[in-house]
């Protein structure tokens, strides 16, 4: 455990002390500002498209009306079936969610035309009660998918870039004389994992804080609850995926091969970015339900899903469950992997025969 925790304190200190570290944590506490206080400043969120669908000759009438002068409300309107952002029945505009502020004017401007004399207001009704921080929870669940991805890929590219650093300037075999290659990759991971999770914290910390200050979100148990599960999602992909870069690291002798060594995680990374704006933007639907027991994906499918409350509490703790399975099953596989051709020179290690050696150490 000394081991360990020398190796780990000498990569967190290590990399703490950088200039890029400190620039992109400001750059990133920058974009948390944006992002948490311009929907509410600029009005965004609001949909320009609506879908209305219509169930009598007076609710069409209306529907065709407005589809008239939608131009006037910087909207346009259609008439469907198919996914309605409202139904019109006998007058009244009915939502699943609370209906838009612009399509609810824009339909009653649209009555008036239909029936100038006499037409009373139409009467608005929504089956879910209004979330007035729905803009803002939308926001940081888009910013949790791309912050839980640069993190993932920046400090998984730190472990694999850390062993092959030490394994071609040869220092790999100095430390390796003293210390186990096991207890190496573990400080290795631990350091850099320790590093990742507090810059996360303090971007959360002051995301949070920014919000409750400017009024742009109400902080209350279920959303610190939310950004702490998203925390812990980090701490459990980063386990997956730093144990898989060191490994990829491992197998290459020079810093110029391990762009290729990692593509295939780097791929995988980036497919679960963009399952991750898909889920975003439909949260309950089939893809997010799917991708909470995909490992490489959870961890960024899911934070979301958390903070905009449409992950069950039985779908959180098997996702966990599954992860952490996966986890246990790949750690120890990396490790073998590693301590098997972390000493080898000369050309890089293809993958059968990495797994070949790992089998045989």
């Amino acid at each position: 455990m000394n081991a360990v925790r020398l190796v780990a304190r000498r990569e967190f200190t290590e990399r703490v002390r950088e200039r890029s570290f400190m620039i992109s944590t400001g750059i990133t506490l920058a974009i948390v500002v944006l992002v948490v206080v311009l929907p509410s400043v600029l009005g965004l969120g609001g949909p320009t498209e609506y879908t209305v669908n219509p169930s009598s000759p007076r609710d069409l009438a209306i529907a065709e009306a407005a589809t008239q002068i939608d131009e006037s409300f910087n909207a346009q309107v259609t008439i469907g079936d198919s996914n309605p952002d409202v139904e019109l029945n006998n007058g009244v505009i009915v939502s699943e969610k609370p209906a838009d502020d612009d399509l609810v004017d824009l339909l009653q401007v649209a009555n008036q035309q239909v029936d100038a004399r006499a037409a009373p207001p139409l009467r608005v009704e929504s089956t879910e009660p209004e979330d007035p921080d729905e803009d803002a929870k939308a926001a940081m669940a888009f910013f949790a998918i791309l912050i839980l991805y640069g993190q993932l890929l920046t400090y998984g590219y730190w472990v694999a870039m850390g062993v092959v650093e030490e394994k071609s300037s040869r220092v790999i075999e100095v430390l390796l004389a003293t210390i186990r290659p096991v207890h190496l990759l573990a400080g290795k991971v631990i350091g850099l994992g320790l590093l990742g999770l507090g810059q996360l914290l303090a971007i959360s910390v002051f995301g949070v804080a920014v919000a409750a200050a400017t009024g742009a979100l109400e902080v209350d148990g279920a959303l610190i609850g939310a950004v702490a599960l998203s925390l812990f999602w980090f701490v459990l992909g980063y386990a997956f995926y730093a144990a898989a870069y060191a490994a990829a690291g491992a197998m290459v002798p020079r810093q110029e091969e391990i762009q290729s060594s990692t593509t295939p995680l780097t791929m995988m990374i980036l497919v679960s970015l963009f399952a991750g704006f898909a889920v975003n933007q439909n949260p309950d639907g089939t893809l997010g339900h799917i991708t909470a027991f995909i490992p490489p994906m959870a961890p960024i499918t899911m934070p979301s899903r958390i903070i905009l409350g449409e992950a069950p509490a039985w779908e959180i703790a098997a996702s966990i469950a599954v992860m952490l399975l996966a986890t246990a099953l790949l750690v120890p596989l990396a490790a073998r992997i590693y301590s098997a051709v972390v000493l080898r020179t000369g050309s890089a290690v293809k993958l059968r025969e990495a797994l070949r050696l790992a089998r045989q150490a």
